[in-house]
């Protein structure tokens, strides 16, 4: 794994990646369509396998291109670095689940700004309600919070940070992130969390706290999905509440993330500029 250090791209790496996630999730989709067709098996319907075969060769091509300038004598940047300054990590881990939470309170006006189509109701009712929760679970909170941090954080936002500052790495990685969902229903959540995790992955340098971070809103999604079956997929906060209570919801939230970046910015290792 000490390969992942030596891998870290430029911008233009970066698009790279996104070239080979976005191949292989079409080379890869065709062929289980062609398997469906001749080898009939409920397998070939599971999410994880669509994701784990999408995201095989961009990590190969990591892998690869890591131990090549490993070889070659290149200075590894390692993609965990865990460094939490004046706050225990137990600290900044809750004090960041609890900001992410308000964060997609915040967001929530956001999303509700483009009506969300039949066709991409029934993509997320797939992926959450008909399918089993071991599928969804593995999927969606598991190999996506992984695979997906990896990627952004862990290979797109320390390289482009290396090469091009940290503001850039944040943002670029955070559109990317967005990008790569590749419907606006979720690339405005994931764009506003995106910035949210590679600040929190730039001030600690921990890409394990923006995997628990990504799990923890995905898990969220599927309780909440499966608890609340009958509601619909692109209902909001602001369609469940009162309107007195969903304006002090939103105003202690806003509050809420204000205080935690307030924190995290007082107590937390500040990385040299670069």
């Amino acid at each position: 794994m000490k390969r992942l250090d030596y891998y870290y791209p430029t911008l233009g790496g970066s698009w790279i990646l996104v070239a080979l996630l976005l191949g292989g999730s079409l080379a890869f989709g065709i062929l289980l369509v062609i398997l469906k067709e001749f080898v009939p098996s409920p397998v070939w319907n599971s999410t994880s396998l669509s994701y784990l075969l999408s995201m095989i060769l961009p990590v190969v091509f990591i892998f690869y291109t890591g131990g090549f300038r490993r070889k070659a004598g290149f200075e590894p940047i390692p993609v965990n670095r865990p460094e939490f300054g004046q706050m225990k990590g137990w600290q900044v881990f809750a004090v960041a689940a609890l900001a992410m939470v308000a964060l997609t309170v915040v967001i929530d006006p956001l999303t509700a700004l483009i009506p969300m189509p039949d066709s991409v109701k029934n993509l997320f009712e797939s992926v959450f309600l008909h399918t089993t929760l071991f599928e969804s679970i593995l999927a969606t909170c598991i190999l996506a919070p992984l695979l997906e941090e990896l990627l952004c954080r862990g290979m797109m936002m320390r390289g482009i940070a290396h090469f091009s500052g940290p503001r850039a790495g944040i943002l670029w990685s955070a559109f990317i992130f967005a990008l790569i969902h590749l419907n606006p229903w979720q690339a405005i959540p994931a764009f506003a969390l995106g910035l949210l995790f590679g600040w929190l992955y730039y001030r600690t340098g921990c890409l394990w706290l923006t995997i628990f971070l990504h799990c923890l809103n995905n898990s969220l999604s599927t309780v909440l999905s499966r608890v609340f079956d009958d509601v619909g997929m692109d209902t909001g906060y602001i369609d469940l509440l009162s309107t007195e209570n969903y304006i002090a919801l939103y105003v202690g939230s806003v509050a809420l993330l204000a205080g935690a970046i307030w924190l995290f910015n007082k107590y937390l290792h500040k990385p040299e500029a670069q």
